[in-house]
């Protein structure tokens, strides 16, 4: 489903990713961990189009995505969890869960009810602002707004960091059950191994 090969990339003259190569088939779930400074959000950003390659390719359902921009990415089929979760703070959980529809693949323009079974936090509090949110709640509204979009493949960056163990349980629940029951493919950045093991 993913394939990246020999790719490279440098901040300055910092050379971040040397020749990395990945490969992941379709229904994976997949951990990419390690200490803090060695690439592994570069290679998400890589992934996602955010930042140009220095070097080698990237192609995704057997299709080079090299020359794609991060919408044709996310139009493809790839959505992205960013660490910090980036959601918007004034607009409310539905406003943000919204604002995902306009990269689903088969033009529906209406958020799927699928999204606040699998978090129903979110249902809950569809109507509050995401910024009054707490962590948690936060990581669930950003992992929902990218499952909006309809993805075949999930890339999550540090989906742990910052929240409380019952919660980063229940979200390692959801994971294993969007990967069984739509066969969605994931890849997880993070640190936290009890977590990478569990899920």
């Amino acid at each position: 489903m993913l394939s990246v090969a020999s790719i490279n990339q440098y901040y300055s003259g910092s050379h971040i990713l040397r020749d990395v190569t990945l490969k992941l088939a379709q229904g994976e779930i997949t951990a990419l961990t390690g200490r803090n400074g060695v690439g592994k959000t570069t290679l998400l950003r890589c992934v996602m189009g955010y930042l140009p390659l220095a070097s080698g390719t990237i192609a995704f359902d057997g299709a080079p995505i090299d020359t794609f921009t991060t919408e044709q990415r996310a139009r493809s089929g790839m959505a992205i969890v960013p660490q910090g979760r980036m959601i918007f703070p004034r607009l409310t959980v539905e406003e943000n869960l919204a604002l995902a529809l306009v990269s689903r693949r088969d033009g529906q323009r209406r958020i799927p009810d699928e999204v606040y079974e699998w978090f129903p936090v979110l249902a809950d509090m569809r109507h509050r602002r995401g910024g009054d949110l707490s962590g948690g709640q936060q990581q669930q509204l950003a992992i929902g707004r990218a499952l909006v979009q309809q993805p075949s493949l999930l890339l999550l960056d540090e989906p742990c960091e910052g929240i409380q163990p019952s919660i980063v349980q229940e979200i390692g629940v959801t994971l294993k059950r969007l990967n069984r029951e739509l066969g969605l493919t994931i890849l997880i950045v993070e640190q936290n191994l009890n977590f990478l093991r569990a899920v």
